[in-house]
């Protein structure tokens, strides 16, 4: 296999950032009760394209968020849509770590 594909598939760079992610699930037809409505995580990073999250539970692709972001130092927040584009455990943690697209 080529190492440099395996590498690196993303089209932009990512870039460290971490806040406080709010979000609600908008797509809740889709989603059988074993996922929640609602979330809370943290970021892990950012790109023009979206962000990695860290969460206590994992929903399934495709799901469609209204997600906040917290302004560090400030009490406003950041609203945008969000798509889940994947998602996968942390190994060792009860955490999941979310792929998540910007919509707007």
């Amino acid at each position: 296999m080529n190492i440099d594909l395996e590498k690196e598939r993303r089209r932009t760079p990512r870039f460290p950032w971490v806040v406080e992610i709010k979000g609600s699930v908008l797509s809740a037809d889709e989603i059988s009760k074993d996922f929640p409505d609602s979330l809370k995580a943290v970021t892990e990073d950012i790109s023009a394209g979206g962000v990695a999250i860290l969460a206590d539970q994992a929903l399934p692709a495709n799901a469609v968020l209204r997600c906040e972001f917290a302004v560090p130092g400030s009490p406003s927040v950041i609203p945008t849509l969000m798509q889940v584009r994947w998602s996968e455990s942390v190994e060792g943690e009860r955490r999941c770590k979310l792929g998540l697209r910007f919509l707007l």
